[in-house]
């Protein structure tokens, strides 16, 4: 619910500007310069200190990347009298883009600038250590000279960290299936995913697996996002190679994407070129391709940027983009820790190669995300991370295995009704190979919606799976698993965990 404003020193309160899981943003008047000025509020100043320490790295991340011009500055950061955390941050006055595309569908020209502006400030983030991880719409903001900004840092976290943060939220429609699934770990490429999911939105007025007149609950989204080949935008003025660099970015695989932010901007500028469309440039900061240790400052970077090596599933075009005059350089001045990047860009085009074998992840536990979803918060049991991976059908999409467990065939369950109760999975587990553990199990009343979540014994290895299989990655000696089925609605249908199924 929302709380009354603060009073805060300096400032005048105005009117709400809008509000989130957690947190309000107001429009207040500075007094000392007079501006308007977006302020956003802890809503409740006695959350848990998790929450305080996202909201604080909010601040530092967009502190420490304010100075790019696409986006949002930071001003200042504290503590209201009644123990409020709170940002004062930029007004940008015009609609976000969520608003926009409701309304009307944005020009190609348009949305690739955008695109290419905003991957800028993504890449930045991204060599400065932050995943921006909440890439989306409402968080492009437009200020009054038109100029996209981005927002909402609030759950961005370091690529160098050890852990995820355990409360993370993400917006189901333009999240990669890794996030969602956890099937792999969030990386820069999940960040690119979600970037061009939200310029598909642009193009299209809605998220790329939102199905007009259809189910768009969060579960059947993320069913979607996982199972459905990304679709085409439909638009006759949107280019072939648009379409093209779009759906691989938005491939299953991450491997398969562009590998970088600043390789996705490439793609788009090569767009630009062959639309003979002025181009758009690349403004990144100056400090190393590799992301820094937490703490340490920007190392500045004098050389061309560094080739960026690419997986065989993403492959550059043969033939070079058509020759395009690029227009002068601006005159404004930049800060000196940005440059822009110069050069002919890189044109893509998906690749028929099979991406790259995802591999098993290194057992370090991480922990789900809570799943934002339009106007509040929808807690799913998408606990992360699976370290191992979901096995599919040939189709790609899940299929039910045929068992017989208490006597009840579980392909007949669904003809039981699906109130049926499910019967406490038998689980059992053999070594398959040097460094990996497989984990099966059986159940009664089985449906194929069927989702599990898992825990290893004695560790803080869990996650949830969609089929009743486990591949983890072996440290050695003896492991134990226990599994619960979890229904579609969220409910975990199992009340307790089953028995352990170990491996000596």
């Amino acid at each position: 619910m929302t709380q009354p404003p603060p009073d805060l020193p300096g400032l005048r309160f105005e009117r709400l500007l809008g509000s989130g899981g957690y947190s309000d943003v107001y429009l207040y008047r500075q007094q000392l310069p007079s501006r308007q000025v977006a302020v956003k509020v802890l809503r409740d100043s006695g959350l848990a200190e998790a929450q305080r320490a996202q909201f604080t790295a909010e601040a530092n991340a967009m502190a420490g990347l304010a100075d790019h011009p696409n986006i949002v500055p930071v001003f200042s950061a504290a503590v209201s009298a009644d123990g409020r955390p709170f940002i004062v941050m930029m007004f940008y006055s015009r609609p976000n883009l969520a608003v926009r595309a409701a309304s009307e569908r944005l020009g190609v020209a348009e949305v690739l600038r955008i695109g290419i502006q905003i991957a800028s400030a993504v890449e930045t983030a991204h060599r400065a250590g932050i995943l921006h991880r909440d890439i989306k719409p409402a968080n492009l903001l437009i200020n009054q000279f038109g100029t996209p900004g981005l927002a909402d840092f609030g759950i961005a976290g370091q690529i160098a960290a050890i852990e995820d943060d355990p409360d993370m939220g993400v917006s189901v429609p333009w999240a990669a299936p890794e996030v969602l699934y956890a099937t792999s770990p969030t990386s820069v490429r999940s960040d690119v995913y979600s970037l061009a999911a939200t310029l598909w939105h642009l193009l299209v007025g809605r998220s790329p697996f939102e199905e007009r007149n259809g189910d768009n609950s969060p579960f059947a989204l993320m069913r979607r996002v996982r199972d459905n080949a990304p679709p085409s935008t439909g638009r006759q003025d949107v280019p072939g190679s648009l379409d093209r660099l779009l759906r691989q970015a938005m491939a299953k695989d991450p491997a398969a994407r562009p590998p970088s932010a600043i390789d996705f901007a490439r793609g788009l500028q090569a767009v630009e070129q062959e639309l003979q469309l002025p181009r758009t440039e690349i403004v990144v900061t100056t400090e190393a391709g590799d992301a820094p240790t937490p703490g340490e400052g920007p190392q500045l970077w004098q050389s061309a940027p560094a080739t960026v090596a690419r997986p065989a599933s993403f492959s550059p075009q043969g033939s070079a983009p058509p020759a395009v005059n690029p227009p002068p350089p601006p005159t404004t001045a930049r800060p000196a820790a940005y440059a822009v990047q110069g050069g002919a860009p890189t044109r893509y085009a998906p690749s028929s190669a099979p991406g790259a074998a995802r591999t098993e992840a290194d057992g370090r536990a991480r922990r789900g995300p809570l799943v934002l979803v339009a106007g509040g918060v929808l807690l799913v049991g998408v606990l992360a991370v699976v370290i191992g991976f979901a096995v599919t059908g040939g189709s790609g999409k899940p299929k039910p295995i045929a068992t017989v467990s208490n006597g009840v065939d579980t392909q007949d369950a669904g003809q039981l009704g699906e109130n049926l109760p499910p019967g406490r999975p038998t689980v059992t587990g053999t070594r398959a190979s040097a460094g990996v553990l497989v984990f099966r199990w059986t159940y009664s009343a089985a449906l194929p919606s069927d989702t599990f979540e898992w825990r290893e014994v004695g560790t803080s290895r869990r996650g949830v799976v969609t089929e009743p299989l486990l591949r983890l990655s072996d440290p050695g000696g003896s492991h134990c698993v226990q599994v619960r089925v979890v229904r579609i609605d969220g409910s975990n249908a199992s009340a307790t965990f089953s028995p352990k199924g170990c491996v000596p």
